[in-house]
């Protein structure tokens, strides 16, 4: 899950500005600080919480030159939530000082105020919010018929936010499904995340991903279905019956749209596990928070064989995010 849940959004935009940021500093060969041996300010540290023999991601990322490099990519064309050279400075304070992701988090969050600008709310979040919507919009466009009616939605992850962008392309009529973690309201980040005013269809509480759609949603009565965040939070448990109930949900041909990362090995886990370590500690979720989120990471090539095994055949590309070393792909499932 790289992209940013709308709980996430709505608590970021909830956290009020500490102090102003001076612009980034460049030197005179035009690189940021950031990828200099000067780059690392010395911040103020407190003592470590836990033992600090073992590592973790952050650790694991930033003290090796190259996948540090790659991670800044993923805050510069991905999170992009606070200035990234600055933000990327702080990472590696911290992770040269300790190994546990925990001590390396919890430093994070006590000094992540002295980089955040004024109103970055307005110039970080809400632009990263639109690039998402936009990037989703295209990419999903491209693995879909524009000229054909879609009747019938559900939005997995989300309570409307990709809908509202989805509809300037494509005929999308009948019953809208959300199915989160959080109910929709009328609150003003809720408003600005759906981009409307008015709540954009049924809601359908995920409840951990025991949710039983067939109480909410007709069987066959499903054209379009997106899981933007993927499947990699779902409880190993509960994920035959999960993916049984979507695909109960759809007409047979129906269209699934899936968006998830190719951790197909030990680099790329670490890479995503830490890309859900920095949204999670940006977006100011506690670190038992962290601790607690289910990360079943899987290749590409699982994922695949395990749609397939499912009633799903794959068709069309694998889009990625330029930028984006966590390789995040959008690809096309339909129900045979």
């Amino acid at each position: 899950m790289n992209n940013i849940s709308r709980r996430q959004f709505a608590k970021y935009l909830s956290l009020l500005p500490i102090s102003l940021l001076t612009p980034p500093v460049f030197g005179a060969n035009g690189d940021s600080i950031a990828d200099t041996d000067s780059a690392v300010t010395p911040f103020p540290t407190v003592a470590a919480l836990v033992n600090d023999t073992a590592g973790g991601n952050f650790s694991y990322i930033y003290r090796n030159n190259e996948r540090r490099d790659q991670f800044f990519n993923f805050l510069v064309n991905v999170f992009h939530l606070y200035p990234e050279n600055e933000f990327h400075a702080l990472i590696q304070s911290f992770a040269e000082s300790y190994s546990a992701d925990e001590n390396v988090y919890k430093q994070l969050q006590m000094h992540i105020g002295d980089i955040k600008p004024f109103l970055s709310e307005l110039t970080f979040a809400l632009p990263a919010l639109a690039k998402q919507k936009r990037t989703m919009l295209s990419q999903t466009c491209e693995l879909l018929d524009t000229q054909r009616r879609y009747e019938g939605y559900l939005e997995i992850g989300s309570t409307g936010r990709y809908l509202d962008a989805l509809e300037e392309s494509l005929d999308i009529v009948g019953e809208r499904f959300f199915l989160a973690d959080q109910p929709p309201s009328y609150s003003l980040t809720d408003m600005l995340d759906r981009g409307q005013i008015m709540l954009a269809g049924n809601y359908i509480p995920l409840a951990n991903y025991t949710a039983t759609l067939s109480q909410s949603i007709p069987k066959n009565s499903l054209d379009l279905v997106t899981v933007y965040i993927g499947f990699h939070h779902c409880p190993l448990p509960l994920r035959e019956q999960f993916i049984s109930s979507i695909r109960d949900a759809m007409k047979p041909g129906a269209h699934l749209i899936v968006r998830d990362h190719d951790a197909h090995n030990d680099d790329m886990k670490a890479m995503v596990g830490l890309a859900h370590d920095v949204f999670n500690m940006g977006t100011d979720e506690s670190w038992a928070y962290n601790a607690k989120e289910l990360r079943h990471f899987y290749s590409l090539a699982f994922l695949d064989e395990w749609l397939s095994s499912s009633g799903f055949q794959n068709f069309g590309e694998k889009f990625y995010q330029d930028g984006d070393p966590t390789r995040n792909a959008l690809m096309l499932y339909k129900k045979v």
